[in-house]
Protein backbone atom coordinates (compact mmCIF):
# COMPACT_ATOMS: atom_id res chain seq x y z
CA UNK A 1 0.00 0.00 0.00
CA UNK A 2 1.10 3.26 -0.54
CA UNK A 3 1.19 6.42 1.31
CA UNK A 4 -1.30 7.63 -0.46
CA UNK A 5 -3.47 5.18 -0.57
CA UNK A 6 -2.99 4.99 3.32
CA UNK A 7 -3.66 8.50 3.50
CA UNK A 8 -6.87 7.96 1.53
CA UNK A 9 -7.88 5.07 3.96
CA UNK A 10 -7.44 6.91 7.06
CA UNK A 11 -9.07 9.94 5.86
CA UNK A 12 -11.97 8.54 5.16
CA UNK A 13 -13.75 8.41 8.52
CA UNK A 14 -12.20 11.54 9.38
CA UNK A 15 -13.43 13.71 6.24
CA UNK A 16 -17.05 12.22 6.87
CA UNK A 17 -17.27 13.84 10.30
CA UNK A 18 -16.03 16.78 8.95
CA UNK A 19 -18.52 17.28 6.13
CA UNK A 20 -21.06 16.43 8.72
CA UNK A 21 -19.90 18.88 10.94
CA UNK A 22 -19.90 21.54 8.20
CA UNK A 23 -23.04 20.73 7.02
CA UNK A 24 -24.55 20.92 10.53
CA UNK A 25 -22.94 24.41 11.27
CA UNK A 26 -24.18 25.34 8.03
CA UNK A 27 -27.48 24.22 8.96
CA UNK A 28 -27.28 25.98 11.86
CA UNK A 29 -26.25 29.60 10.46
CA UNK A 30 -28.96 29.27 7.66
CA UNK A 31 -31.72 28.99 10.20
CA UNK A 32 -30.49 31.29 12.88
CA UNK A 33 -29.69 34.29 10.79
CA UNK A 34 -31.01 37.15 11.52
CA UNK A 35 -32.41 39.98 9.40
CA UNK A 36 -29.99 43.32 9.87
CA UNK A 37 -33.29 45.28 10.77
CA UNK A 38 -35.71 43.70 12.26
CA UNK A 39 -38.88 44.19 10.62
CA UNK A 40 -38.03 45.39 7.56
CA UNK A 41 -39.43 43.95 3.87
CA UNK A 42 -38.54 45.15 0.72
CA UNK A 43 -41.78 45.98 -1.58
CA UNK A 44 -39.81 45.57 -5.01
CA UNK A 45 -37.10 43.42 -6.34
CA UNK A 46 -33.88 45.08 -7.10
CA UNK A 47 -34.17 45.18 -10.95
CA UNK A 48 -37.38 46.73 -10.61
CA UNK A 49 -35.85 49.92 -8.63
CA UNK A 50 -33.00 50.25 -11.13
CA UNK A 51 -35.77 50.99 -13.28
CA UNK A 52 -37.17 53.30 -10.33
CA UNK A 53 -34.43 55.36 -8.63
CA UNK A 54 -36.68 57.98 -7.70
CA UNK A 55 -39.34 55.50 -5.77
CA UNK A 56 -36.16 53.30 -4.08
CA UNK A 57 -34.69 56.95 -2.48
CA UNK A 58 -38.46 57.84 -1.13
CA UNK A 59 -38.46 54.01 0.14
CA UNK A 60 -34.55 53.97 1.49
CA UNK A 61 -35.62 57.70 3.34
CA UNK A 62 -39.12 57.01 5.15
CA UNK A 63 -38.72 52.99 5.69
CA UNK A 64 -34.97 52.03 5.92
CA UNK A 65 -32.87 54.91 7.05
CA UNK A 66 -35.15 55.30 10.33
CA UNK A 67 -33.82 52.41 11.29
CA UNK A 68 -29.96 52.69 10.31
CA UNK A 69 -27.69 54.73 12.09
CA UNK A 70 -25.17 57.36 10.76
CA UNK A 71 -27.10 57.88 6.75
CA UNK A 72 -26.22 61.47 6.18
CA UNK A 73 -27.43 61.82 2.85
CA UNK A 74 -29.26 60.65 0.15
CA UNK A 75 -29.27 61.29 -3.71
CA UNK A 76 -29.40 60.19 -7.61
CA UNK A 77 -26.44 60.57 -8.96
CA UNK A 78 -26.47 59.00 -13.05
CA UNK A 79 -28.56 55.41 -12.99
CA UNK A 80 -27.32 54.99 -9.57
CA UNK A 81 -28.12 56.16 -5.60
CA UNK A 82 -25.46 57.89 -3.79
CA UNK A 83 -25.57 57.61 -0.02
CA UNK A 84 -23.66 59.46 2.76
CA UNK A 85 -23.34 57.36 5.84
CA UNK A 86 -20.55 58.63 8.90
CA UNK A 87 -17.73 56.91 9.31
CA UNK A 88 -18.71 54.89 12.94
CA UNK A 89 -21.99 53.36 11.17
CA UNK A 90 -20.86 52.91 7.57
CA UNK A 91 -19.65 49.09 7.49
CA UNK A 92 -23.08 48.27 9.67
CA UNK A 93 -25.15 50.64 7.96
CA UNK A 94 -23.72 50.13 4.05
CA UNK A 95 -23.95 46.34 4.85
CA UNK A 96 -28.39 46.53 6.14
CA UNK A 97 -28.67 48.39 2.71
CA UNK A 98 -27.04 45.88 0.22
CA UNK A 99 -28.61 42.77 2.31
CA UNK A 100 -31.72 43.99 1.12
CA UNK A 101 -30.74 45.64 -2.54
CA UNK A 102 -28.25 45.06 -5.16
CA UNK A 103 -24.68 46.48 -4.72
CA UNK A 104 -25.32 48.03 -8.46
CA UNK A 105 -28.29 50.20 -7.41
CA UNK A 106 -25.79 52.04 -5.11
CA UNK A 107 -22.48 54.10 -4.62
CA UNK A 108 -22.26 54.28 -0.96
CA UNK A 109 -19.47 56.66 0.34
CA UNK A 110 -17.91 57.60 3.85
CA UNK A 111 -19.15 60.99 5.24
CA UNK A 112 -16.33 62.99 4.46
CA UNK A 113 -14.09 64.27 7.98
CA UNK A 114 -14.75 67.77 8.59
Amino acid sequence: MTAGEQFVKWIKPAGCVLFLGIFAAFLVICFTAKAPVEGYTVPHDSQYYAQHLDELKTELETNLFPKLDGVEECYISGDKLTIIIDEQSFEESGKAITHYYGENLFIIEKEAKK
